[in-house]
């Protein structure tokens, strides 16, 4: 079942489609999303049950009306008003992907056992686009358990150069 965030992100990017506007609402999330990362306890205010609706929305309204595209301004209102505005993260996310898709970039999923580095990562992108023959965004994540390496997933392929994945195989082939 798809999650409910992107239902609102694939909603707001036909939206966003229908108005040849998919670059200015995605530059007008960004601006969101940093605003309200800079100030968390704002996510609290806006999905806080003591504070009426009406409340809510006119702040959403006061902060980000004349700021970013009206649209966007409504979809965070409306993500207000169903009660979902802590999913508005998800709902970025899920916008950004629809929007790098349509635009002919993948989005590769790496889990390492340490944080990439600036140049890792570069290379690792420039490796992957060489690979698939397009344009590649990396989701960077870190997982211990994997001891070392990297596990790319992108267009749906694994390609897994983790030691973790190595340690099983070769406990495999000892007990065969």
């Amino acid at each position: 079942m798809a999650r409910i965030s992107n239902e609102y992100a694939e909603a707001l990017f036909a939206l966003a489609l229908e108005n040849d506007c998919v670059d200015e609402y995605s530059d007008a999330l960004d601006t969101i999303s940093e605003i309200m990362t800079e100030n968390s306890e704002y996510i609290d205010f806006l999905a806080s049950p003591d504070i009426s609706k009406y409340d809510r929305i006119a702040a959403i309204e006061a902060a980000f009306g004349g700021r970013v595209n009206e649209y966007v301004v409504s979809f965070v209102s409306l993500l207000c008003d169903r009660g979902r505005i802590r999913e508005i993260y998800d709902c970025i996310a899920d916008f950004k992907k629809l929007s790098d898709a349509s635009n002919g970039v993948s989005t590769a999923e790496v889990v390492s056992a340490t944080e990439l580095t600036e140049d890792e990562k570069a290379a690792l992108k420039a490796k992957l686009e060489k690979v698939c023959g397009h344009r590649i965004g990396l989701d960077c994540s870190v997982d211990k358990s994997l001891i070392g390496g990297v596990k790319v997933t992108v267009d749906g392929k694994v390609i897994d150069g983790s030691i973790k994945k190595e340690l099983h195989e070769l406990k495999g082939a000892m007990y065969r």
